[in-house]
């Protein structure tokens, strides 16, 4: 059996194994004001953070998910998520803005349908809609990115 790294020991481990990528990146959770959404934000701020934005952020998706393997966890609301720079958690907030044009529209119009996100973007606008009693999300489209439908229930 593999051992899991706790919660409480990842910022040390992720600030480690940068160290030994020779980045300069350290690694701190900082609330994100929202835990529903975006819950156990760490943050990596340094020299080199923002090489970990490259790519498309190839670089910081990778680490988490070596970071999610370390801790052996399958619950979302325990795993730890990076952000750099804040670009997530303004991505985070971007996203409940425009979900909350898409339920206006979907009600003015019957459906609003957002262009491709990414697995967590459409996690945030499900969750975001979840709160709109009237309304139902719906993923369209195959693999990773995929585009999400709010449309009124029927």
């Amino acid at each position: 059996m593999r051992h899991a790294t706790p919660i409480e020991g990842i910022p040390e481990l992720a600030t480690k194994w940068c160290a030994h990528l020779g980045f300069d990146v350290t690694a701190t959770f900082e609330k994100s004001g929202d835990d529903r959404l975006f819950p156990n934000r760490m943050v990596l701020s340094g020299q080199d953070a923002l090489f970990l934005l490259s790519g498309r952020s190839q670089p910081l998706d990778a680490l988490q998910f070596l970071l999610h393997e370390a801790q052996g966890e399958r619950d979302e609301s325990k795993l730890v998520y990076l952000d750099v720079s804040g670009m997530r958690l303004f991505r985070m907030q971007e996203l409940v803005a425009m979900a909350n044009l898409a339920a206006e529209k979907a009600r003015q119009t019957g459906s609003y349908t957002f262009a491709s996100l990414t697995p967590k973007e459409r996690r945030w606008v499900h969750i975001v809609i979840s709160n709109e009693s009237d309304l139902e999300t719906q993923s369209e489209g195959f693999g990773a990115v995929k585009s999400l439908k709010v449309c009124r229930k029927a």
